[in-house]
């Protein structure tokens, strides 16, 4: 425990929390700007069992707001989750950390869950979507979360134990797509501060003392802080936590065509296109196991070996239909 020594001294957590904390299984979903933040926390702190999901790729653009990669992994398309591994390994080599290279969604949240047993759950996504589901998923199996989000200069964190608001009290429609990073953009530093006050919200739980019960709300460029008690919020009404409806939940479908942050789709396809690539209109810039990147007049088109392709530069939902069937039909 020498290693630990500092922040056991610390008295609230001590060496019973040094203990909880190593002890802990706990599942953190996306190893993006937040997720990546959270892990390096997490492993430098002295938690022995992490597990990571992630779908992405490690790019360039990613290097300026998110912890742990490099431009190597930029350059041969590495899986976050991977590298994440590989660089935690480096850091503390005690911690275990596993992987999963895989979406998160209504198919497979809940195998997720009964697989990895979690502890806590600590959000690391990057669009609303996905969070409520996670909510769902986490109220239905009795799992504590750490909700966190950040856009431009501005983050929010909130502890969610269901004995308060969950996250569909507080938020009862999904934020409108209005402010994205890709529109409003990110400020590195609110990643790292939302960040770490996820870790220490699970921290407190993890060491007996429960979530902090705020609404923690921050700007990082204008140096403000904020918090809330947000328990007068709980609604008697709400269709998760008071009524267990899990809409969302219970739609096991995923959507062929999905917007994503900006000028961005995905788009779904059989996996076995990722061997059918070269029938694919434009030129393939790079290729590695993992994903290929293809350049087609405007379109630039990340393709993973899962069959899922991110397409950046399409304007509307009416475009991004159109070239989906065009695509679709180009490997028939």
């Amino acid at each position: 425990m020498q290693r630990y020594q500092r922040q056991m001294r610390f008295h609230p957590f001590g060496e019973n929390g040094q203990n909880a904390l190593t002890r802990a299984n706990i599942l953190i979903l996306g190893a993006g700007a937040l997720g990546s933040h959270v892990v390096e926390q997490l492993a430098r702190m002295g938690a022995h069992h992490l597990t990571i999901v992630d779908m992405d790729i490690v790019e360039e653009s990613n290097l300026h707001r998110q912890a742990l990669y490099t431009e190597d992994d930029a350059v041969n398309m590495t899986p976050k989750v991977y590298a994440v591994k590989d660089k935690i390994a480096h850091i503390n080599s005690n911690v275990d950390v596993q992987t999963y290279y895989q979406e998160i969604d209504s198919t497979n949240i809940e195998d997720l869950l009964r697989d990895v047993n979690p502890d806590i759950v600590i959000d690391g996504m990057d669009h609303f979507k996905i969070r409520y589901l996670i909510n769902e998923a986490c109220h239905k199996h009795n799992i504590p979360w750490v909700y966190g989000a950040a856009v431009g200069s501005k983050g929010t964190v909130y502890g969610i134990d269901f004995s308060g608001p969950c996250l569909k009290c507080l938020l009862k429609r999904m934020p409108s797509s209005g402010e994205s990073c890709a529109i409003n953009g990110v400020l590195p530093p609110v990643i790292s501060q939302v960040a770490s006050y996820e870790v220490s919200e699970a921290v407190r739980y993890l060491s007996g003392h429960g979530f902090s019960k705020k609404l923690i709300t921050i700007n990082a460029f204008d140096i403000d802080y904020k918090t809330m008690n947000v328990d007068i919020l709980k609604d008697d009404t709400c269709e998760v936590c008071a009524k267990h409806h899990y809409t969302l939940l219970e739609t096991k479908q995923q959507q062929q065509i999905e917007s994503l942050c900006g000028k961005t789709y995905l788009f779904r396809y059989d996996a076995s296109v990722f061997e059918h690539a070269d029938y694919f209109p434009g030129d393939i810039v790079k290729s590695t196991s993992f994903a290929k990147l293809i350049k087609d007049d405007d379109y630039e088109i990340t393709l993973f070996k899962d069959g899922r392709m991110n397409v950046y530069g399409v304007e509307d939902d009416d475009e991004a239909n159109k070239l989906y069937h065009y695509y679709l039909k180009a490997i028939k």
